[in-house]
């Protein structure tokens, strides 16, 4: 509310905002969704460098639990910065920003597919997060997405203590979060609630190795869930 009654300078260049993104008309514009000279992975959604069809990582390492992944942004430059800011200085505008760009990314993940049924999932934060943060990134674009665009959301996953998966090399990422995340099975099995959907869309803020979604989408299917699809704003 706050920012509404006095919005800050635009999150790049400091000039007078669009209060309800927190970035000024010009950089709104050059934070497009980037093009991918040679395509992206049919998998992880990443840009391919060399490859076809498929990145390297994919390609030689274990087969995934979700049907496919888009990463819209780079996570450096620019995209690094409004993420930052809005993850860990709370700039609430800059999430209308993002639910935007999930829109956006949702036409591109599915433009193929014929999946009327979808509801996003958001990823569960780990134990403790809320109260030790203040709040959830991933969760409040949960509620914009529902609240401003009539998206479906099912928070049908719950994550239990482990280690951040930021101070952990790839190996022990990987390993990290198995068995890790399950399904809420308090409101699993109410219609219309948070049952678990037949596709599912799951939505975080930085890809890395993936290992949260794996974990997160084999929850999925483990309890029903036909197709898991990801949305991730950044790749690392």
């Amino acid at each position: 509310m706050r920012e509404g009654f006095f919005p800050q300078g635009c999150v790049l260049c400091g000039k007078t905002p669009d209060p309800f993104f927190g970035l000024c008309s010009d950089c709104h514009e050059s934070l497009a969704i980037p093009e991918a000279d040679r395509g992206r992975c049919s998998i992880c959604g990443q840009p391919l460098i060399s490859e076809q069809e498929t990145c390297l990582i994919c390609r030689d390492g274990p087969e995934k639990s979700f049907n496919r992944l888009i990463s819209l942004f780079p996570y450096m430059g620019r995209y690094k910065k409004v993420l930052r800011e809005y993850k860990f200085k709370k700039r609430l505008c800059l999430g209308n920003f993002f639910a935007e760009k999930i829109l956006l990314g949702l036409d591109i993940l599915l433009s193929a597919e014929c999946a009327p049924d979808i509801c996003l999932v958001p990823v569960p934060a780990r134990p403790g997060k809320i109260k030790h943060k203040g709040w959830d990134q991933v969760e409040y674009l949960a509620k914009l997405l529902h609240a401003n665009h009539s998206m479906p959301v099912r928070r049908c996953l719950k994550r239990l203590p482990s280690e951040s998966q930021k101070e952990l090399d790839r190996k022990n990422r990987l390993q990290n979060l198995k068995g890790r995340i399950i399904i809420n099975n308090r409101d699993s099995h109410i219609p219309g609630k948070n049952a678990v959907p037949k596709t599912a869309v799951l939505f975080d803020d930085v890809y890395t190795t993936g290992a949260t979604m794996e974990a997160c989408a084999l929850a999925l299917k483990s309890w029903g869930t036909e197709r898991v699809f990801g949305i991730c704003l950044c790749y690392d």
